[in-house]
């Protein structure tokens, strides 16, 4: 039968065989311009079409099908090669498709990257493509995450990174099915920082010098995060309005809000020994520069020693290889909103003065007005040097009106005299010993 036998044709000077199998047309090129090689050729190619059954012709087209694809890959292979492990990271870097994510996330990712790029060439040095990696080596890579002894965060943290390099990297690295996808991530244990006690934050502050006392009192009178206090510019702080405007680095990038806080005396006084000429650019340049040069640990462990020197445990043993943080600069921030609380903030108030905020709560603390928010941060303790006592305002007056009502009713024209010298007397006297007790009220904690 002709679709058993086939037809040549030529296609320029190479002969072309075309023949039929259950309706399909199948055109193949013999790669010769001599017409007996290609009959030969033709032969060869049709005979196990000319006895078989059906199955077999199947067997023998799905044969040629695979080679015809190994050839195409081959063929794109060697155009467009696949994605290496060593240019990956550069071209996760590049992808327009991956997340928005800072200069500090990307570099945590970066590290975390590099462990796995690391690991990997050690442990299979023959995967040099991205798409070599199967699911069994990303198996293997997080069994040995889980032998460092790290804790279930880093581990998680490492897994979700390598998920989302090869999420983003998928097509142009001919990936088929992302290897780490289906990683089980370890179950968290949220551990926090503690807040310290006022004797703690005497001892902590009162014994700071220089950058450092000024670092902490940012910590506990704004609930500043490290990374805020130490960066902090002299634009963000208006000493005539008592008050500091500044945006969050942890939320810069995602919402930009600018927190409004009002100055605490300690504050305004650490910042008035700063020569007017001198308030220009960063608030502590040496620290900012050494966070800048070696990363936000050179001077989380600045602070650390300062806690240690003090008597202050700051780690504990956690679930991996490492300590656990209980104490740091972070503390004072718990400080902060423990102590608004106990003094009677609301909680709108607390949460607009540290800057915390969800999506549930937003509408809530976003309208706490300045005279609130001045009345919660003057009612955090001083704890930085020594002040004067504040003379308390008296209780309110009592109500006069019954005893004016009184006079009233006896008013004639014999005793309006009388009467207006009482009522007089009943109005002046509390205005004027409440004006006393303010002038005593208003002294302001000595310069620290």
């Amino acid at each position: 039968m002709k679709h058993r036998t086939g037809h040549l044709y030529q296609r320029g000077n190479q002969y072309w065989l075309q023949y039929r199998v259950e309706g399909r047309v199948i055109r193949q090129s013999l790669k010769t311009d001599d017409l007996e090689t290609a009959v030969g050729k033709q032969k060869t190619i049709m005979r196990p079409f000319m006895a078989a059954d059906l199955a077999s012709v199947h067997a023998v087209i799905e044969s040629q099908l695979r080679t015809a694809e190994t050839t195409v890959q081959t063929a794109l292979d060697d155009a467009h090669p696949p994605l290496a492990v060593d240019e990956a990271w550069r071209a996760f870097v590049k992808s327009p498709n991956r997340p928005d994510s800072g200069p500090v996330t990307l570099k945590a990712y970066a590290f975390q990257w590099a462990s796995f790029a690391k690991w990997l060439t050690q442990e299979h040095k023959d995967i040099k493509q991205l798409r070599g990696v199967t699911k069994s080596i990303a198996e293997e890579y997080a069994t040995n995450l889980t032998g460092k002894g790290i804790t279930p965060n880093t581990f998680n943290k490492h897994i979700c990174v390598c998920d989302l390099v090869f999420r983003i990297l998928k097509a142009k690295a001919r990936i088929v099915e992302n290897p780490f996808s289906e990683i089980q991530r370890k179950r968290l244990r949220t551990q926090h920082h503690r807040e310290l006690s006022t004797d703690e934050l005497k001892l902590v502050c009162q014994s700071a010098t220089g950058e450092l006392r000024s670092m902490l009192a940012m910590g506990l009178y704004l609930g500043a995060r490290l990374g805020d206090a130490v960066k902090m510019d002299w634009g963000c702080i208006d000493l005539t309005k008592r008050l500091i405007r500044y945006t969050p680095n942890k939320t810069a990038r995602r919402s930009g809000k600018i927190l409004t806080v009002p100055l605490h005396a300690v504050l305004m006084d650490i910042f008035g020994e700063t020569a007017p000429a001198k308030r220009t650019g960063c608030v502590h340049p040496t620290m900012a520069a050494l966070y800048a040069r070696r990363g936000a640990y050179a001077v989380t462990d600045i602070v650390r020693k300062h806690f240690e020197k003090c008597g202050i445990t700051t780690t504990r043993e956690g679930l991996g290889v490492y300590k656990v943080a209980v104490a740091s600069f972070h503390s004072l921030r718990h400080s902060a909103v423990s102590l608004l609380r106990e003094a009677g903030a609301p909680l709108s108030v607390t949460m607009a003065i540290v800057g915390h905020s969800t999506l549930a709560m937003h509408d809530t603390y976003s309208h706490a007005g300045e005279a609130a928010l001045k009345q919660a941060v003057a009612a955090l303790p001083t704890v930085i040097g020594e002040s004067k006592p504040v003379v308390a305002l008296p209780p309110p007056q009592a109500d006069i009106r019954p005893q004016v009502q009184v006079l009233a009713e006896t008013l004639n024209g014999k005793t309006w005299r009388a009467v207006r010298e009482k009522m007089i007397a009943l109005s002046v006297a509390p205005s004027a010993v409440m004006a006393e007790d303010k002038k005593q009220a208003l002294l302001l904690p000595a310069k620290v």
